[in-house]
């Protein structure tokens, strides 16, 4: 029988979401998954003002900078209107 490991625990943290080259404080939770040729991948949410995250839906792409520096390039992919929250991918 095999056995599955658990999945890791989503990385919480502040960051800062760039979006028309405008920079909005954000709160994060992100699943990083192993980079795979040389690109890493993964999902998650950002938490911020709604209208910032309804915008970032609306554009579709946006860049998130994780509280360590790292930058990741993401794809809005689901907001509901009037929420704090909006989910990504990492494109």
């Amino acid at each position: 029988m095999l056995m599955s490991k658990p999945p890791k625990p989503a990385r919480l943290g502040d960051g800062v979401l760039i979006l028309a080259r405008e920079h909005q404080p954000v709160a994060f939770a992100v699943h990083l998954i192993n980079e795979v040729n040389g690109r890493r991948g993964g999902k998650g949410s950002v938490t911020g003002d709604p209208e910032t995250m309804r915008q970032a839906f609306r554009a579709g792409r946006a860049r998130l900078t994780l509280d360590d520096g790292v930058d990741l390039d993401v794809m809005v992919v689901a907001h509901t209107e009037g929420s704090d929250t909006a989910y990504f991918q990492v494109a």
